[in-house]
């Protein structure tokens, strides 16, 4: 074929896995569709056994040089779609770069902080979205997945590098931050899981577990300075006020406060108008939570510090 009869190719299907190609001059009397060359050597390629030596080639290009699909497909002469078909007829691994999620055994400072500050200025994150993208995308229209990741706003910067610290150090992942919103975002359905089992939740409904509630005074006293952190104010008068929705979950926040520091609920019973409810610590007691508990957000003011030398 030469000149314009060489722009075209004729393929003919004389069986289901055979396919011939006719010259174009031929096209009109055999009754057969006409296709560009790219077209046609698609389409060849997609009819096209696998043999023994392209399943090894297609495994050690994906496995051990670790190519992406669309050079692969470019090598073995072969669209995008039929390498992301063998990989799974074949049965090899799609994900070759999984992160690996370390999940505690027990329970640390660290992990108790991270589900305090979860249920303090956090949130669980559960979000469906499509799973059409890429080079697949004409091939899974309506098609869904669920992605699961746990979030925390705050914007005071020493709790935000606490938070990413801990959570590199307890899962071995490194959360992404939002500077626009002031929010860290750590994407893993393992930890959404794990934080979740802890009593993680809504701002009405997340609660402390018994491995928190009964575990070791490190242990609490984490939980309780990550919490007052982001849900207390420290006020002028000396006092201590963290502010909830969640009644249930401040009383079990009462019950560990009360093994550092004597604190009250106020209202005694039931929530105020805005549904709100606090747990005091009264202003004799502030100097003994902040040296057992601690906190990186209040910082006593210059000048009390610069009166108290002048009384001196």
């Amino acid at each position: 074929m030469s000149g314009e009869a060489a722009k075209a190719v004729v393929v003919r299907i004389t069986r289901r896995s055979h396919v011939q190609i006719v010259p174009p001059l031929l096209s009109y009397a055999t009754g057969v569709t006409v296709l560009s060359r790219n077209s046609c050597l698609f389409f060849v390629l997609a009819m096209r056994h696998w043999t023994e030596q392209d399943k090894k080639l297609l495994q050690t290009m994906y496995l051990e040089e670790r190519l992406p699909i669309m050079a692969i497909a470019q090598r073995l002469d072969r669209s995008p779609a039929s390498i992301n078909t063998a990989l799974g007829n074949f049965g090899i691994p799609r994900q070759r770069s999984i992160r690996k999620v370390l999940i505690p055994v027990d329970m640390t400072a660290a992990l108790a902080r991270i589900h305090a500050h979860v249920c303090g200025d956090g949130h669980l994150i559960d979000t469906r979205e499509k799973d059409d993208y890429g080079y697949l995308k004409a091939y899974r229209t309506g098609y869904y997945r669920r992605r699961y990741a746990i979030g925390y706003t705050n914007k005071n910067p020493k709790l935000i590098e606490e938070f990413m610290r801990d959570c590199y150090e307890t899962f071995g992942l490194r959360p992404r931050y939002v500077p626009q919103r002031w929010m860290v975002v750590v994407k893993s359905k393992a930890v959404w899981e794990l934080i979740r089992s802890l009593g993680a939740g809504k701002s009405r409904q997340w609660t402390v577990n018994s491995v928190i509630l009964k575990g070791a005074w490190e242990i609490q006293a984490a939980w309780l300075r990550a919490f007052f952190d982001d849900e207390a104010h420290f006020d002028p008068q000396g006092r201590i006020r963290a502010r909830s929705v969640n009644r249930p979950g401040l009383e079990q926040v009462a019950l560990m406060l009360r093994r550092f520091v004597p604190c009250h609920l106020t209202p005694k019973t039931g929530l105020y108008p805005d549904d709100s409810c606090y747990l005091v610590v009264l202003a004799a007691a502030r100097p003994k939570f902040l040296e057992q508990i601690g906190s990186l957000k209040y910082h006593p003011p210059a000048t009390s510090v610069n009166t108290k030398h002048a009384q001196l």
